[in-house]
């Protein structure tokens, strides 16, 4: 052997110690005691992390629906701003007569006319 190496000392092994409990319901209130305690110690921390994304996410919507928004405003000119003013009330008008003929066609009276032409066995069809 090298003498100026020294010899191995046997090191103690470091055992983990389980807890050992009486009953089945004892080790649940103990696991339940520790967790609840662990959770407690690590709640402060984790809100205000999830606290902190919330502000920087809300924060980036409202900031970038805006800069949209301005950004778009100051791009486009004023001639296509009233086109499409104009554009979207001639749609409001049409959809309110699309809409009024439509009940128009609904009512209970054209029901009625149309269950009258069945009865009389009518095939020819009529505009209302």
């Amino acid at each position: 052997m090298n003498s100026e190496i020294p010899p191995a000392e046997e090191q103690p092994v470091e055992e983990e110690t389980k807890r050992q409990f009486d009953t089945m319901g004892d080790a649940l209130r103990a696991g339940k005691d520790e967790g609840s305690a662990k959770a407690r110690e690590a709640a402060p921390g984790l809100k205000s992390c999830v606290a902190e994304a919330f502000h920087d996410l809300a924060y980036g919507v409202a900031y970038g629906a805006f800069f949209t928004g301005s950004f778009a405003n100051e791009l486009v000119p004023k001639t296509v701003k009233s086109g499409l003013a104009k554009g979207a009330e001639a749609g409001k008008a049409a959809a309110r007569k699309a809409r009024e003929k439509a009940s128009e066609a609904f009512s209970p009276s054209a029901e009625e006319d149309a269950a009258e032409l069945i009865e009389d066995g009518s095939t020819t069809p009529q505009t209302i």
